[in-house]
């Protein structure tokens, strides 16, 4: 129990209590972090696929006597593997019983010739990366063919294999590693029951439980603030796995009313999820005053909801209740759909696809990785090389890639210290730094969505105690590997600006496009003489997905809002001030609020208000035109009467519209007409 603590009232209490009052402050944060725990069961399948993989190789290898970096190999491709054919369909995850082997064999002998002929097998491993990357701006089985043949090629780098390995295990046993990952893999993803509705149900209770620590805090905190973000976050995981729910076909009538019931129960749940979401944004009113002149009137907020607390505990009772019910549904899980192929473009060399442009840039920061390693580092070129591709291969523009450096060597100079570290203080016990390994890579796989700089710290940890295991030992290693990860960002952001660019704020247009369309299909559907409430909901939906979408390219806008626009115009006077880039996908997400409350809108209300609805319409409209820089664009007119949550709709898209960039004239492009003329910056540019 340890020492006694005294109460401020006098009271001796163990240490124990003050863990048990923290707990509920624990569980919050698990809740936050990973909502129904879905990020936990695919990170355990995952490490269940990589042990299955090191077990069966090993095995593999005492009998056939190859060297241990087949084993190695087998686990690095297994959980690269698994995250490529989670939740995709069973054709797609035994195709790649053909592809990865025959991939693994490929890039077996490009490991060979990197250790025989470095140039030679660094053009021909760029080469085969560029290639695969490329294969990505295709849709359909071409594009997963591309996504599957970069887990190879990419175990040849986070491996070291020594020379007189890879002379005695030839490159067949690449193709042998392939495969053993890949079955394994399926096994691991398949045995294990996938709930879709359990998690629903699950994430639904998290939500309940998120709402009521929302209530106990202080009005206009950040820790109010912070909580409601993750109150949304939760909704969504919620409404992903309900849509992801596959019913059996119903082979008789008894079946089919079994399956109506069970689909009756996860359109409740839905709809008891977005109820209790938009009850609890009622409380954050005050906390973020808005409408036609920046605050709620008295008016507007009885309008909005005479008693808040009420409906919210009636929302929350009813949340309870179908979380309940549909956490016994057995359903299987819908796979994923492949993207489609993007649209063709006319303008030839110079109006490549988003997608050839980034395939350009990951070869080059490929090739500057391999230039600089090998000069500066000798043998120990890899963490350049590792480091450039992993700031390049998931890039969405060249802010990203600055963002994604930023966190990479963040977390990765803590990883290289920290792992190097603990490397030396287990080296010598196998059995320890295998469990030390797959300890990371547990966290990393768990919290790498939370966070890129997590997957960087874990990942660069481990492969520190990866290495040590294979022989490499040195206190220079503490400042060799953050130089080589330090230069590989270089490289990676070198590419980005310099090789066909595409711009962060184009990404954000076309990202925000793709909102606007839900929101303007929203708009289609609640003017129907009588409005399905199912089919709003489903429509809110698309513009919340649309809208995360969007803040998740927006993520280098906010951090240079943050760390370098809001320091420059503290200097300037405010009218001189510009709207920044992510000054408007904020406003954006705070339409996305908007539309799910109107969503949940009694339908006799929606009927009553077509008029007004028409007139958001047209709203949405223009905002679109003003985001696509047409120059029939006109400011949206402000709604007098209707639903509230209708007239805060059109607030926003009033701020919306101002907030997003001036559409260019022919007179800025135009050349200076006077000496020394600038034409002026587009406003909040930040990639």
């Amino acid at each position: 129990m340890g020492e006694p603590e005294v109460s401020a009232a006098g009271e001796v209490r163990p240490r124990a209590a003050r863990w048990v009052r923290a707990w509920p402050w624990a569980l919050d944060g698990i809740r936050i972090a990973d909502p129904g725990r879905v990020r936990l069961r695919v990170a355990l399948r995952t490490l269940a696929a990589s042990v299955a993989a090191l077990l069966v190789a090993g095995a593999i290898r005492e009998a056939a006597d190859v060297p241990s970096g087949v084993v190695v190999i087998a686990t690095v491709v297994a959980v690269m593997v698994s995250r490529t054919l989670h939740a995709t369909s069973l054709a797609h995850r035994l195709s790649a019983l053909l592809y990865v082997p025959a991939i693994g064999i490929v890039a077996a002998f490009t490991g060979r010739v990197l250790l025989s002929n470095a140039w030679l097998g660094a053009a021909a491993f760029v080469a085969a990366v560029g290639g695969s990357r490329y294969l990505m701006r295709f849709g359909g089985k071409v594009r997963r063919f591309g996504r599957l043949a970069l887990t190879p090629l990419i175990s040849v780098l986070v491996v070291p294999v020594p020379p007189s390995a890879a002379k005695a295990t030839g490159p067949l046993w690449g193709g042998v590693a392939g495969l053993i990952a890949v079955a394994c893999v399926i096994v691991a993803q398949y045995v294990p029951p996938v709930r879709p509705a359990k998690e629903a149900a699950a994430a639904a209770r998290d939500l309940a439980a998120l709402v009521r620590r929302l209530r106990a805090l202080p009005p206009g905190s950040r820790s109010r603030a912070r909580l409601a973000r993750a109150l949304h976050r939760t909704a969504l995981v919620a409404e992903d796995r309900l849509a992801a729910v596959r019913l059996p076909d119903p082979g008789t009538s008894a079946d089919s009313h079994e399956a109506g019931t069970d689909a009756a129960r996860l359109d409740a749940l839905a709809a008891a999820v977005l109820a209790t979401e938009v009850a609890a944004d009622h409380l954050l009113t005050a906390d973020r005053p808005e409408d036609g002149t920046g605050a709620v009137t008295p008016a507007t907020e009885a309008a909005l909801d005479r008693t808040p607390d009420l409906a919210l505990d009636l929302a929350l009772a009813d949340l309870g209740d179908r979380a309940a019910r549909a956490a016994g549904i057995r359903a299987g899980e819908w796979p994923k759909a492949d993207p489609p192929a993007p649209r063709r473009r006319t303008g030839g060399l110079l109006d490549l696809q988003p997608q050839t442009r980034l395939a350009a840039q990951l070869t080059a920061s490929m090739a500057a990785g391999f230039l600089v390693g090998h000069l500066l580092f000798g043998q120990r070129w890899m963490w350049t090389v590792i480091t450039a591709f992993v700031v390049c291969s998931a890039a969405r523009g060249r802010g990203d890639v600055v963002h994604r450096s930023g966190l990479r060597v963040a977390g990765a100079f803590s990883g290289a210290l920290t792992g190097t570290l603990l490397a030396h203080l287990v080296a010598g016990d196998q059995a320890v730094s295998i469990a030390v390994i797959f300890g990371y890579l547990l966290i990393g796989l768990w919290l790498r969505d939370l966070n890129y700089a997590i997957w960087a710290f874990c990942v660069t940890s481990l492969l520190a105690v990866l290495h040590t295991l294979s022989g490499e030992h040195g206190t220079a290693l503490l400042v060799q590997r953050p130089e080589g990860i330090l230069l590989g960002s270089a490289c990676g952001i070198a590419a980005a600006y310099f090789v066909l660019p595409v711009r962060t704020e184009l990404v954000m247009r076309g990202r925000a496009a793709r909102a606007l369309q839900a929101l303007q299909e929203l708009m289609s559907a609640a003017r129907e003489p009588l409005p399905r409430p199912t089919a709003l909901r489903q429509l809110a939906r698309r513009v919340d997905f649309a809208t995360r979408d969007l803040a998740d390219a927006s993520a280098a806008a906010r951090a240079h809002r943050t760390f370098v626009h809001r320091g420059t115009t503290a200097r300037r006077a405010p009218e001189n001030v510009r709207p920044h880039a992510a000054d408007w996908a904020d406003t954006l997400a705070a339409c996305a609020r908007h539309a799910r409350a109107l969503a949940a809108t009694d339908p006799a209300a929606l009927a009553a208000a077509r008029p007004q609805l028409g007139l958001t319409a047209l709203n949405v409209g223009n905002v679109r035109r003003r985001l696509g820089h047409r120059p029939e664009a006109a400011p949206p007119r402000p709604a007098r009467t209707g639903p509230p949550p209708l007239l805060r709709l059109n607030s926003s898209l009033t701020e919306l519209y101002d907030r997003l960039p001036v559409p260019p004239s022919p007179s800025d492009t135009a050349p200076p007409s006077a000496p020394g003329t600038v034409p002026a910056p587009v406003p909040g540019a930040s990639g």
